[in-house]
């Protein structure tokens, strides 16, 4: 996770997270990713899911179209650090949270937690 700016310690709302999610015919795993994601005790609209897809062929755009991801963008060079790269520079939150596609948030307080840790104005990034 990435904190792109200082976030004001007395704001009642909290950051926008953009997760970054980099795809290629992920869809064994993906629909457990996604709920995972969608599942957090997080305000839903702070939220927003940037997939970078490097040309799946096996019902990966039809899942994360099914679980509302809210941007799709291509990922030509079809790596997995092209794809986030690719996913940052259309994401808009405050904090980037880079989750793989084969990623499970078995615990649903993860963003809050993660948003807690970037009031403090010193961190600039965090790693599980």
């Amino acid at each position: 996770m990435s904190d792109r700016t200082q976030n004001d310690s007395t704001s009642h709302t909290p950051p926008r997270i953009s997760v970054i999610l980099p795809t290629l015919n992920a869809a064994r795993t993906l629909a457990r990713c996604l709920d995972s994601i969608r599942r957090q005790n997080y305000p839903c609209e702070q939220v927003e899911i940037v997939m970078a897809d490097a040309g799946s062929t096996d019902g990966t755009l039809e899942i994360a179209e099914r679980y509302g991801v809210n941007r799709i963008v291509p990922n030509p060079l079809r790596t997995g650090e092209a794809g986030k790269a690719a996913a940052i520079k259309v994401s808009s939150g405050e904090i980037l949270a880079l989750i793989d596609s084969d990623n499970i948030l078995e615990d649903n307080g993860y963003f809050s937690r993660a948003a807690e840790i970037f009031r403090d104005a010193s961190v600039d990034s965090a790693e599980p």
